[in-house]
């Protein structure tokens, strides 16, 4: 059987939602597939998670330059990479879509959220640049929201803009007994889309001696963050993991998740906690409502609130069944919707409905 290859774009292969579900797709996919992996910002750090029997590639950044360069020279990679299907994700990619669109090539885009400054509001060239580049090719998006923008804003046929969820691994992540004290914790980049400077703000409203509070991810904030801790009183009772390769043990450990983003649309971290049996305290960001369960509606609040999240925090501290309540709901709700097997399946068919047939 011949082995068909897939060309990946990121802005970035740091470590995140979309890399992480790059990862299992690499996995679900299978042998029939090979891959390279391009990352236009030269970050691979979601490299660490890639499968062991599946044949990937990474291959190195170019060099950057204005909008027709960029384009000139992904045209001359992707000409020479010859690749069955190209992927691309985000914004930071979209110079490659229109490289293999002008090629001929098999196209699917993916957009998962926005950076900060697109958070409230779209800058109007990048909907028109995305009008452009991405009309007749399918676009996954992981969220209502998103499909929203990208058919009224984008312009983009509502029949080409696919709202496919992320899924869990219900078996990888799974719940655990809680910790003996209580520990509050969140798990993603320490940059500035995930406002963890308000969680920290959040944490020491709290008290000297509520909880612990775990930070797992490592970032471009890492350094502004630990001052601010100090800053604030409370660095000895925060722990900085940095970058985790296996989050599970991180929820393991944990009492309540929070997400303290500014900008989201289906965070997979949120999907982990749920499926670890954790109660969530969450920003009203993206799809974020809509994917708990109603119980866990007292736990939503304000973006860039402390006050807000520091007395969402206070009340489930405060009330161990509560959590444990809202804990076992969480887990309920992914089983029932974010199987990761039932959810990477529905990629694998727009993918294979995409590509180039075998040779």
């Amino acid at each position: 059987m011949s082995v068909r290859r897939a060309v990946h774009v990121f802005a970035t292969f740091g470590a995140g939602g979309p890399q992480v579900r790059a990862v299992q797709l690499f996995a679900r996919l299978g042998q029939g597939w090979a891959h390279t992996v391009l990352a236009m910002d030269g970050c691979t750090e979601a490299a660490a998670q890639l499968p062991a029997r599946v044949d990937v590639a990474l291959a190195p950044a170019p060099p950057r330059g204005g909008l027709l360069a960029n384009v000139s020279r992904l045209r001359g990679w992707l000409s020479a990479q010859r690749p069955e299907l190209v992927l691309t994700y985000n914004w930071g990619a979209i110079e490659a879509a229109i490289a293999a669109r002008s090629l001929g090539l098999p196209l699917v885009h993916h957009e998962d959220g926005f950076l900060p400054e697109e958070a409230e509001r779209r800058l109007r060239r990048r909907s028109w640049l995305r009008r452009l580049a991405l009309r007749g090719v399918p676009v996954v998006v992981p969220s209502q929201v998103l499909r929203r923008i990208a058919t009224t804003e984008w312009k983009l046929p509502p029949a080409q803009v696919h709202h496919l969820p992320n899924g869990v691994d219900l078996g990888r992540f799974r719940p655990a007994p809680p910790p003996a004290e209580p520990v509050v914790g969140t798990v993603g980049g320490l940059r500035a889309e995930k406002d963890h400077a308000t969680l920290l703000r959040a944490f020491a409203g709290l008290g000297p001696a509520a909880a612990r509070l775990d930070l797992a991810g490592g970032g471009p904030l890492a350094d502004d963050l630990r001052a601010l801790a100090d800053q604030l009183g409370v660095r000895e009772r925060v722990r900085f993991h940095g970058p985790v390769r296996d989050t599970a043990p991180c929820y393991a450990a944990m009492s309540v998740f929070v997400l303290s983003s500014r900008t989201e649309q289906m965070p997979i971290a949120l999907l982990e906690a749920m499926a670890c049996g954790l109660p969530v305290v969450a920003t009203d960001v993206g799809d974020v409502r809509a994917i708990l369960p109603p119980a866990a509606a007292e736990g939503i609040v304000p973006p860039g609130d402390p006050a807000a999240l520091a007395a969402a925090l206070r009340r489930l501290l405060a009330d161990a069944d509560r959590r444990q309540r809202l804990g076992a709901e969480n887990r309920r709700q992914v089983e029932l919707h974010y199987e990761a097997g039932r959810c990477l399946d529905r990629f694998v068919q727009i993918y294979e409905a995409t590509a180039r047939p075998r040779r």
